[in-house]
């Protein structure tokens, strides 16, 4: 395995590359139900769906920020890459995960900052983990 920088990471919704933004996470949480019982040693749980959401950060692009654009309530095709080769000097794709997402995003500005976005996507249907 070879350890990989975030410098090439990418989000592409419905096969447009996002610009300006500088980082994403994704996270796999699982809901989990209670079935502890008398006489277990500790608590138990039952393991239950998996949520697929995650964020998104960075600069406001000024010709037409995607991500504001489609937080309309419709869902999308998200991908987030750990690395991109779309990138110059970058060869390899590594698609983490992948799939349909509703899209929120939010603008903030300042006197003593750039203007940035940042936002968040849930899934709206069933994604791929790489």
């Amino acid at each position: 395995m070879a350890a990989l920088h975030g410098k090439n990471g990418s989000i592409w919704i419905d096969g447009t590359k996002v610009t300006y933004k500088t980082e994403w996470s994704l996270n796999l949480t699982r809901d989990y139900a209670d079935v502890t019982t008398f006489r277990d040693g500790n608590k138990v749980y039952a393991s239950g769906l998996r949520d697929c959401a995650g964020t998104f950060a960075g600069l406001l692009d000024t010709a037409g920020d995607l991500t504001l654009s489609k937080a309309d309530g419709s869902a999308y095709t998200v991908k987030v890459y750990a690395s991109d080769a779309t990138h110059p000097g970058t060869s390899t794709n590594v698609l983490v995960a992948e799939g349909p997402a509703y899209l929120d995003a939010s603008v903030s500005a300042s006197s003593t900052d750039a203007v940035r976005v940042t936002g968040n996507f849930r899934a709206s249907g069933t994604w791929t983990v790489y």
